[in-house]
């Protein structure tokens, strides 16, 4: 089952997920992928460059596809995801989670994983 509620995503581990992500322009206008444009869509342990990437999935649509094995061996637990727009001119821009505090990103432990469930 896939959550998200005040930027924080939550999934059962091994569930087979997806979102369509709505993105705005600097003018707060709805923007279209353009072709050569992608989603990047990245777990981490920590929310900082150093910390390895657990869950990478790329998107060349407004839609993150998560399968079953993306998440099938992660640790139950809480994590740091990111959702970057790299646009085919080679401009990139974090798009999630929102940047505040004075470009802190909030909430850290944005992507929590549950146990999968038995039946």
């Amino acid at each position: 089952m896939l959550n998200i509620k005040d930027q924080v995503i939550s999934l059962n581990r091994g569930d087979c997920v997806s979102f369509t992500v709505s993105l705005a322009d600097d003018n707060a206008q709805p923007y279209t992928l353009e072709p050569g444009d992608r989603l990047l869509f990245c777990v981490r342990a920590e929310p900082d460059e150093s910390s390895p990437v657990l869950l990478r999935v790329e998107s060349a649509s407004d839609t993150i596809y998560l399968s079953a094995r993306d998440t099938s061996d992660l640790p139950v637990g809480k994590y740091s995801a990111a959702l970057r727009l790299q646009r085919a001119g080679g401009q990139s821009l974090i798009v999630y989670p929102v940047l505040k505090n004075h470009g802190r990103l909030s909430p850290w432990n944005n992507f929590i994983l549950d146990p999968e469930v038995s039946l």
